[in-house]
């Protein structure tokens, strides 16, 4: 009797036991169903914001380069505007100091005759490649792709600037852009590099700089008529190209009538999800341990998220340099008087001026070209922007007479952009603790940016 109520008491416990166990599997599938849902959903979202985000940054920096090769060019244009003679030495001289690249393949000038000077290869006649009365009636404009002066066999687009003398247009000068080197040295990096982009003439739909597929020409030819229509109007968002398993990021630029469009496989996109799914298989086999495993793999990208939001918090939006919080971890890591460190203190000029004439984005602009020349020179690693518009620059175990060559080649790049900055230098080597020399540096560079308000012959600031 006993054994038999022992029997049934084991029956009991293990159909309880099944009977737990079917109804965990049910609520695990359902929640893995759910979590499939969510995390598709939230994977989608991620990417338009991944590529959202590196479309603004991207079509800022594509911007800004033409930009600053059509200021260089409309400079170069008014000095050759002096010149009697387009045929002269001396406008030769002109086009043969101007920097050619892998970028920037050739620069010339188009004549009123037709003919095309060109100093670093024969001068030529423009014959169908180009025609001077329709490009003059254009202004300053960037073609679509057109057979190159020379190279037949290479497609470029040319930027044209007029040379204006005498209220008429008497030349235009232009130079020949390498479209597929431009795709190259602007391909995104983000998710592992397998992501692309190109730019669309709106008006056309040509595609003009092509980091995709080089069989597409025109966005019409993968075949979604709302991408088409909405890169037509001018529009900004994201979209899921199903016929090609392909999510786009498009956003209209401020140059010509271009539009950019990044682009990544779906396959791509869902690689972090997929990876998920597979957990959440082994988690319906294996149950208990699979949940533990799902818990530790959540765990880290909790903290991954953490670190990146970290990361976030101490980069300068504008700038891309580290900010001020970052900077003031960077300091009170410095102890003492630590040999080797030299500090750098740097505070735009004219800021206040550039904005109250040409606006905050003018401002911007010239922000991010002194961050940008402070990178180039001293690197990223301790380059801080602290404040509006000032920097402060750490470096090690350098020369003042060396960091002094690269302030005097900084104001020189300034300077060609009608930019300036005062800077200030003080070296730990000069016995003082770390606090007295960022504040010497400091004063070092309010005592230059004196000198160069009543030397240049503004009002000095209040403040100084």
């Amino acid at each position: 009797m006993k054994h038999d109520e022992h029997r049934r008491d084991k029956l009991v416990f293990s159909q309880n036991v099944l009977v737990a166990f079917i109804i965990l599997i049910v609520f695990i599938g359902i929640f893995s169903a759910i979590y499939v849902i969510y995390v598709n959903s939230l994977t989608e979202e991620s990417c338009y914001s991944i590529l959202s985000d590196y479309s603004k940054e991207s079509c800022s920096k594509i911007e800004n380069h033409f930009k600053d090769d059509r200021a260089s060019l409309r400079m170069l244009a008014r000095v050759i505007a002096n010149e009697k003679d387009l045929y002269s030495n001396e406008v030769n001289n002109y086009l043969v100091s101007y920097d050619v690249n892998s970028l920037v393949t050739n620069i010339a000038i188009l004549t009123p005759e037709k003919k095309i000077i060109q100093p670093r290869h024969n001068n030529m006649p423009a014959g169908y490649i180009m025609d001077f009365d329709t490009e003059a009636s254009l202004g300053e404009h960037i073609s679509g792709h057109r057979e190159s002066t020379i190279d037949s066999d290479t497609e470029v687009m040319y930027n044209f600037i007029p040379i204006r003398s005498g209220g008429k247009t008497v030349g235009m000068l232009f130079t020949e852009l390498n479209p597929a080197a431009i795709a190259r040295a602007w391909s995104p990096e983000m998710y592992d590099g397998r992501a692309f982009f190109c730019i669309i003439d709106r008006s056309t739909g040509d595609i003009l700089i092509n980091d995709w597929v080089e069989s597409i020409t025109n966005i019409s030819q993968i075949g979604n008529e709302a991408l088409t229509e909405r890169i037509g109007r001018g529009e900004e968002g994201f979209l899921e190209i199903e016929s090609e398993e392909l999510f786009a990021s498009y956003m209209p630029m401020e140059l010509e009538n271009w539009e950019i469009v990044f682009f990544v496989n779906k396959d791509v996109a869902f690689a972090s999800a997929d990876r998920m799914h597979r957990v959440m298989r082994i988690f319906l086999v294996g149950m208990a341990g699979g949940f533990i495993m799902f818990m530790l793999y959540v765990g880290r990208l909790n903290r991954k998220a953490i670190s990146e939001a970290e990361r976030n918090a101490n980069i300068d939006v504008l700038t891309g340099l580290q900010n001020r919080n970052r900077y003031e971890g960077f300091c009170s890591k410095l102890k003492g008087k630590e040999k080797g460190v030299t500090c750098i203190y740097i505070d735009a000029n004219g800021l206040h001026e550039i904005n109250n004439s040409k606006g905050h984005l003018a401002g911007d602009q010239m922000l991010r070209f002194i961050a940008d020349s402070l990178k180039v020179l001293f690197g990223e690693d301790m380059t801080y922007r602290i404040g509006g518009d000032e920097f402060v620059v750490f470096q090690r175990d350098r020369l003042s007479e060396d960091i002094e060559k690269d302030l005097a080649e900084l104001d020189e790049k300034l300077g060609m952009n009608d930019y300036h900055a005062s800077s200030g230098l003080c070296s730990a080597e000069e016995g003082m603790e770390t606090d007295e020399m960022i504040k010497t540096a400091e004063k070092r560079m309010y005592e230059n940016k004196r000198r160069y308000y009543e030397q240049t012959g503004r009002a000095v600031r209040n403040q100084l």
